[in-house]
């Protein structure tokens, strides 16, 4: 049984599996513990201090993890700013066909009133439209 060995499997079980990396840092810890021995300390001590210099996988991971959860925010958030700008489209479609109908059915006396809501309700799609492009940007 290498504790070594045990150690790096325990430490990077929750991350994707890496075995060229797993067996370098064993490799290497293998050394950094066969150096210790031969300077003088007993195997537990090597061992401990080893494990001890080496840290933890958060240190070596933690920040390619957090750029990757950036990442996936991003694109989640470009994801729903498509669909909101879909809702918004389809929303002021939907408006503006029911108010032509109304002016056209109903109030043709009136003019043409629902021109004018047309260009007010198009502002919705047009503002989301213009925060999916910044985002897009980013």
């Amino acid at each position: 049984m290498d504790p070594i060995r045990n150690f790096v499997q325990r430490l990077f079980k929750n991350l994707p599996p890496q075995k060229e990396t797993e067996s370098y840092i064993i490799q290497v810890l293998n050394e950094k513990f066969e150096d210790l021995k031969e300077s003088g300390l007993s195997e537990e001590d090597a061992l401990n201090q080893t494990i001890l210099e080496f840290g933890d996988a958060d240190d070596y991971y933690l920040p390619s993890l957090e750029k990757e959860k950036k990442r996936y925010k991003r694109l989640k958030t470009i994801h729903h700013y498509t669909n909101d700008l879909v809702f918004a489209s389809l929303g002021s479609l939907l408006i503006m066909a029911i108010a032509i109908t109304v002016n056209i059915l109903y109030l043709s006396q009136f003019g043409a009133w629902s021109a004018i809501v047309s260009i007010a309700i198009l502002f919705w799609p047009l503002s989301i439209f213009y925060r999916w492009l910044n985002q897009r940007k980013r």
